[in-house]
């Protein structure tokens, strides 16, 4: 199996800058064993909590930290080893909550999270956001659609006291070459919504340069552009929200 080798960026959402307020997304992406695990999370925090960008930062920190313990240590229950990392961030995230005196609301984060191995792997996802993989034939797919509340524009968050209950956790094949997670900014970009499927073209666009990349593990130079393209007037002009995206491949060099 090919070593991974991926880029990440984001873009503070046009909306959050009218606001004065950072960007309350956060990511993290690392590869181990050699570039052949792929550990990938991200974590939006929601758009009306005061300090969310502190949960999304505690819950993508810890998640992957759980994460890269259990590789180490020998453990292929990605699924369970996702689950586990979800349970600890919302215990971090409310005892965060608690040491600042503030609801857990407070610190509202969306999480989704992936590892893939040689022999497998697992997805895990509180809210929305999405995450999208391709198998040997580059047919894109969705692996979660987006949780939407019950009202328009609302989702559920890791802070929620039912959050890991909603928590949608799958195993994934060995079989899977290309992966991408992104916030809910980029949804109307990434999915086609009537048909309920993945928008190709969106991902053999951005994909494209990373499965030409020589070296394995981060593009320095990929991640740059990538950030660059989320904060283009071409994505602004479909999404003022903030907009994360990782995306990574073990394919074989175009």
């Amino acid at each position: 199996m090919s070593a991974w080798r991926f880029a990440a960026g984001q873009a503070t959402g046009s909306s959050h800058e009218k606001l004065g307020k950072p960007c309350q997304d956060r990511f993290v992406c690392s590869a181990l064993e050699a570039n052949l695990t792929l550990i990938a999370v991200v974590a939006d925090g929601a758009g009306t909590a005061e300090h969310a960008h502190v949960g999304a930062e505690i819950a993508v920190n810890t998640v992957c930290s759980v994460a890269q313990l259990g590789v180490r240590a020998g453990r292929s229950d990605y699924p369970e080893l996702l689950r586990e990392g979800a349970v600890l961030a919302r215990q971090r995230l409310i005892e965060a909550a608690a040491d600042r005196q503030l609801p857990p609301r407070d610190l509202a984060c969306t999480l989704l999270a992936v590892i893939v191995a040689p022999m497998g792997g697992g997805a895990l996802q509180i809210g929305d956001g999405v995450i999208v993989v391709a198998d040997g034939p580059l047919a894109w797919r969705w692996v979660f659609w987006p949780q939407k509340g019950e009202y328009a524009n609302t989702t559920f968050f890791l802070s929620d006291e039912r959050s890991l209950d909603r928590a949608e956790v799958q195993a994934l094949s060995d079989d899977i070459m290309d992966v991408a997670l992104m916030t809910d900014g980029l949804e109307q970009l990434a999915l086609n919504f009537p048909g309920h499927r993945a928008h190709d073209p969106f991902f053999k666009s951005v994909l494209a340069p990373l499965h030409a990349e020589v070296a394995d593990g981060e593009s320095a130079r990929l991640s740059e552009g990538l950030a660059a393209t989320l904060g283009s007037p071409a994505v602004r002009a479909r999404t003022d929200d903030d907009a994360s995206l990782i995306i990574a491949t073990r394919r074989e060099r175009s």
